[in-house]
């Protein structure tokens, strides 16, 4: 089912450019307007990824797999769009490369020439923004803007070198669906869940367990999924407001279920200082991390944080198969979870937990990985820091574990 939508979002790509490519000349000068079209629509289809609705993303397989779409279509179109204007200009270097050059130069008056070259600069822009990790995320999601803003200022130019167009209208309507969706439904929480702070705790110096009460209708969220929250204004707490992705770390049967927020940004640094009765926002349930799992031994290899999914599991339900729960930190005292999760161990006696104090050399994990039975056959789940991943991932794949066996999600996106 998982190719329907991806089907249907390159249709929706390739469509302004199937209207118009019989009309085009066959030459070197028509693939330059095929290019520009083929650049727009590929690049306007990717916002439709841009969506994070629950049915939508389960659709594609997960919020990370719409990601990756929408960063390798968005590339493919910025390259095709850079080639537009190298293509037209093939017209000129007939005559001579000056007259080519004054084509494509951005000192060129013609009105038709000043926009595009505004729209590529602002493209760029953006692009810059999207490809920052430094960036705080409020300044960086506004930063992104800067593309829809490049869209519009392209489509204008469109407007002016060919009129109004049914190719026109396609790329407007699905720029229009992604644009107002994004907006109102997902930054703006429009049909957002509400929930109330019901408590709050401190298991370490720099992590905040927020237990989440629903005033309406809950989430159905499963074990291992995350949210996105925005926390809002308390009698003593100024709420930051914006949705931010978290973990979920409890479930309860009354709805109920707590996340654990790490301060490793602007708005999780305030929400330290978070208390009981301040409103909550949520938006998900998102990932497909620990969902449909099979019934065979696992790893689950958790960095820092990366406890959360795994700690909503054991909070749950005992585990029913071998499992090896391998905990990476950088704590020499008051581990967060460490007490919780020696507990559970000692009760299910097919679940064995390692503590393991690590900075940034991963040799002393990939030694107890390599003294763990079976290696080669189990299911192995990681979650933590990306570089982390990436670094285990490799180990693993070079110590012989199929890659169907090594699982991951990532649960902080800036999209």
């Amino acid at each position: 089912m998982r190719i329907i939508p991806k089907i249907a979002v390159i249709t929706a790509a390739l469509l302004p450019a199937m209207l118009i490519v019989s009309s085009l000349p066959s030459d070197l000068y028509g693939f330059g307007i095929l290019s520009g079209w083929l650049g727009t629509g590929l690049i306007s289809a990717s916002l439709l990824l841009m969506i994070r609705e629950p049915f939508w993303t389960v659709w594609w397989g997960g919020l990370q797999c719409m990601y990756q779409w929408h960063h390798r279509m968005g590339m493919a179109g910025y390259v095709l769009l850079l080639a537009h204007p190298l293509f037209l200009a093939s017209r000129y270097l007939e005559l001579d490369l000056d007259t080519a050059w004054e084509f494509l130069s951005p000192f060129n008056s013609d009105l038709l020439n000043r926009i595009g070259w505004i729209g590529l600069i602002v493209f760029m822009l953006g692009l810059a923004a999207t490809f920052s990790l430094r960036l705080s995320y409020s300044v960086w999601r506004h930063l992104h803007l800067l593309l829809v803003v490049a869209m519009l200022i392209g489509l204008g130019h469109i407007a002016i070198a060919g009129g109004f167009s049914v190719s026109l209208a396609v790329t407007l309507l699905m720029i229009g669906i992604a644009v107002s969706w994004r907006l109102v439904h997902s930054d703006y929480g429009i049909g957002a869940f509400p929930y109330e702070v019901d408590a709050v705790s401190h298991p370490s110096e720099h992590i905040t367990e927020v237990v989440l009460r629903p005033l309406g209708k809950p989430l159905g969220i499963a074990q291992g999924q995350f949210v996105n929250a925005a926390f809002f204004e308390g009698p003593h707490f100024q709420g930051c407001g914006e949705f931010h992705p978290y973990t979920v770390s409890k479930v309860t049967e009354d709805g109920s279920l707590s996340l654990s927020i790490k301060a490793l940004g602007n708005c999780t640094q305030h929400i330290q200082l978070l208390e009981p009765g301040v409103a909550v926002r949520l938006q998900g349930p998102y990932g497909t991390f620990l969902l449909d799992r099979p019934l065979s031994a696992e790893i689950w290899i958790a960095g820092g944080i990366g406890i959360t999914p795994f700690l909503a599991l054991l909070r749950s339900y005992p585990v029913m198969q071998k499992t090896d729960l391998v905990y990476v930190h950088r704590e020499h005292e008051q581990v967060p979870y460490e007490q919780e999760l020696q507990a559970y161990a000692t009760v299910q006696v097919e679940l064995q937990v390692y503590s393991l104090i690590m900075e940034n050399d991963p040799m002393p994990l990939f030694a107890l990985l390599a003294n763990i039975d079976e290696l080669k056959q189990r299911q192995i789940y990681l979650c933590g820091p990306p570089l982390l991943i990436a670094k285990v991932t490799s180990w693993l794949q070079v110590q012989g574990v199929p890659e169907q066996q090594i699982h991951s999600e990532q649960f902080d996106f800036r999209s």
